[in-house]
């Protein structure tokens, strides 16, 4: 799933410095330029996590792509998509649906030996279903021993970290498994039919294709469930990647627009917490701070702030220590950013405006 990767030169060695304002401590011309003479040097923050609210039409997409695109020439990008609408030139795209041949398994293991395995994995997907398809707590159970029983019969035992290496199950073993469970036990007939859409719709049947330098994988045309599941499991792949990888400069930034879809995931929490140490860095956009979580907001160093809905205002102000009245006066495509304690306002230049090949 994963290409291999060279060991990435140090950010800070291909990064020129320039000095800076002393009230405006990231302008470098040669990092990533938000707007007129506004830089983000992911080499000299004080992590690569970066957050960006917007409401409908203030400019957030074109500017998350901006960045984006910049960011992809200095490290690797990864995209989840949920509306179909990040391109940017030279990506890998992979297209999720029902008639796709790509797909992404989220029985994929972590492999690292002191926080992963088959156990933690299942734990961790009874947790997110129950939480997405409002499973009771008799179907989380019997969930959570489906996906076990899945591993095991796949030779996969968290007692011997030798066996997480082997090919894991993926959603055809777990519905050939309900199957046979529903035969005899209705709670499992039951949570069956609760999967059936997304049975029907095969895409964590799939084979998962592999990363590549700017990958981006379009969830478009997933109900809204199977997005959030897809999207989570993406990010936790790639989280366990890095941590296996070991400690390390940035390697890749992970971009995720319209956050909201995956709700508060657990695997934005960790990469917000731990992807800094690991060389994993997490941008996320959306209409309302209250789509992001307290801990992927709290670690985050860079936001974004453009313009908001009037309903969102007081919330906003308070979260991110901006008076009403400054976000209020914003237009489309003007933000007020903040670099930790300082904070200025830019115009930015989207990504439509950008030189592209």
């Amino acid at each position: 799933m994963f290409a291999s990767n060279p060991k990435p030169r140090p950010l800070v060695n291909r990064l020129a410095h320039t000095q800076t304002p002393s009230n405006f401590p990231v302008v470098n011309r040669e990092g990533v330029l938000i707007g007129e003479q506004i830089y983000w040097n992911p080499a000299t923050v004080a992590n690569p996590h970066g957050c960006i609210i917007g409401g409908s039409g203030a400019g957030k997409t074109q500017t998350l792509k901006a960045i984006a695109w910049e960011v992809s020439k200095l490290v690797e990008v990864a995209i989840i998509d949920f509306h179909g609408d990040q391109e940017l030139p030279g990506e890998k795209v992979y297209h999720i649906n029902m008639t796709s041949n790509s797909g992404i398994n989220p029985l994929v293991i972590n492999l690292d030996q002191e926080g992963g395995g088959p156990n933690l994995r299942a734990i961790e997907l009874a947790m997110l279903f129950a939480k997405t398809l409002r499973l009771g707590s008799n179907q989380q159970g019997k969930l959570l021993d489906a996906f076990k029983h899945c591993y095991f019969r796949r030779g996969i035992s968290q007692e011997s970290p030798q066996s997480w290496l082997k090919v894991p199950p993926n959603f055809s073993d777990l519905e050939a498994l309900l199957e046979e469970m529903a035969e005899e036990d209705k709670e499992a007939e039951k949570l069956r039919l609760k999967l059936s859409t997304m049975f029907e719709y095969g895409i964590f049947n799939k084979t998962q294709p592999p990363y590549e330098r700017l990958t981006r994988w379009n969830l478009a045309k997933l109900p809204p469930q199977l997005q959030a599941i897809a999207g989570d499991a993406l990010a936790s792949q790639l989280m366990s990647h890095h941590r296996l990888l070991g400690e390390s400069t940035l390697r890749t930034v992970l971009f995720i627009d319209e956050a909201k879809e995956l709700g508060h995931s657990k695997a934005l929490d960790r990469i917000a917490a731990d992807g800094r140490k690991y060389g994993l860095g997490l941008w996320v956009a959306s209409q309302s701070s209250r789509h992001i979580s307290k801990d992927v907001l709290t670690n985050t160093f860079t936001k974004l702030i453009l313009p908001v809905d009037s309903s969102e205002l007081p919330l906003t102000a308070r979260t991110f220590r901006f008076s009403e009245e400054a976000i209020a006066n914003l237009n489309p495509l003007e933000s007020l950013v903040r670099f930790g304690k300082n904070a200025n306002k830019v115009n930015i230049v989207p990504f439509y405006q950008r030189n592209t090949p």
